[in-house]
């Protein structure tokens, strides 16, 4: 097998779903025998160095203010003037920051270009001017074409993300779910705890209106969020602290490690994440635990859930109370759902996902460039 030159492009390694695809897939090329270097376009306040051992990482964006906060904040502005200067034989960008990024300082690609995209039309690095210019339709349109148009290959996380990419801009891209590193594999069956966890980014996203909705509607029910912390993290936590009752009953952990996290599905009732997600890697982290899981319909992640798990729309939240209650009301019964579940989600597992990019990345250097 030829060596190949392959630079992953990450808008950040903080915690997070996309940056736990990418961290990942650098990690497999480079132990296939490829020569891999991680680019994240900026240094977060909390790089992820638990997953980041024996990765090569590069900043594009790396200045050093007074306090932490200021130096991401800056560089979350300055990684927009920064130039990606490669001569990798494959470049993977995971999302539109990093298409911007390598399209902006290749004007002639030496090398074949792979985007991943997780959240079509979507600008996911916040914090400096292409916040407010993708808020014109037209705008993020013109620059999501400009920034795609001209990649070998266009990878997005769902079918969901698939059909969005094509209504938005009229592309089409190749789905390959995301995985994990593995498994775990140690599975606990009793006892579960009967509190519900509930994990993504802190800050505003519908679930969060729909969980505080289902934790008034079942007085006797625990709820932890547990997440990386956004600019609009306090918000939410003004939501569920406001009220006596509600305080008691809600635990927030901000920046969980993944020991943490480990341990928290192990011992929760179930996963609840009641908002849409392109994919949901948090559900999928969960399922691998045997923890049970509860999302929405329109998750990407239900794509590959198969008929037999029934799960409700976004507005069904009525639906949502129900399911709650079932398994609040039945340990065993969660646990075998839970355990059902993940023997669906192994197929899907790092194995799945790996040698599909594995097949994709040896191939593409063989093709002709697209013009």
């Amino acid at each position: 097998m030829k060596c190949i030159n392959i630079h992953v492009i990450t808008p950040s390694v903080s915690p997070g779903g996309l940056q736990r695809v990418a961290i990942e897939e650098a990690r497999f090329l480079q132990r296939i025998g490829h020569n891999v270097k991680l680019i994240s376009l900026i240094r977060p306040v909390d790089p992820w160095n638990e997953l980041l051992q024996g990765i090569s990482v590069e900043y594009l964006a790396d200045f050093r203010g007074p306090t932490r906060f200021i130096s991401e904040m800056l560089n979350r502005n300055l990684f927009l003037v920064k130039k990606i200067t490669t001569d990798a034989d494959v470049i993977i960008c995971h999302n539109l920051p990093s298409c911007y990024a390598v399209m902006r300082g290749i004007k002639i690609p030496s090398g074949r270009i792979i985007a991943y995209i997780h959240d079509p039309i979507h600008f996911t690095l916040t914090g400096n001017i292409f916040q407010a210019l993708f808020r014109s339709a037209s705008l993020k349109k013109m620059f999501a074409m400009r920034w795609l148009q001209h990649v070998d290959v266009i990878l997005v996380n769902s079918r969901r993300s698939q059909r969005m990419l094509q209504k938005e801009i009229g592309l089409n891209g190749r789905v390959l779910y995301p995985t994990l590193g593995s498994f775990a594999n140690k599975v606990p069956t009793l006892p579960r705890d009967k509190f519900f966890l509930s994990v993504g980014r802190i800050g505003l996203h519908p679930t969060y209106k729909i969980l505080l909705y289902i934790l008034k509607r079942i007085p006797e029910m625990e709820l932890v969020i547990a997440g990386s912390w956004s600019h609009s993290a306090k918000s939410t936590v003004k939501m569920f602290s406001s009220d006596l009752d509600l305080n008691r009953r809600v635990k927030l952990i901000a920046n969980p490690t993944d020991e943490e996290l480990a341990r928290l599905y192990r011992r929760a009732r179930a996963f609840l994440y009641p908002g849409v997600e392109n994919f949901n890697m948090s559900a999928l982290e969960a399922s691998s635990h045997g923890c049970p899981i509860v999302v929405s319909r329109e998750s990407g992640i239900c794509e590959i859930l198969g008929e037999s798990v029934v799960m409700p729309g976004q507005d069904d939240v009525e639906s949502f109370v129900k399911l709650v209650l079932q398994l609040l009301k039945d340990e065993r019964h969660a646990v075998t759902e839970g355990l059902r579940v993940r023997e669906i989600l192994k197929s899907y597992e790092s194995s799945y996902h790996m040698e599909n990019l594995r097949e994709i990345v040896e191939q593409i250097p063989r093709q002709t460039p697209t013009k």
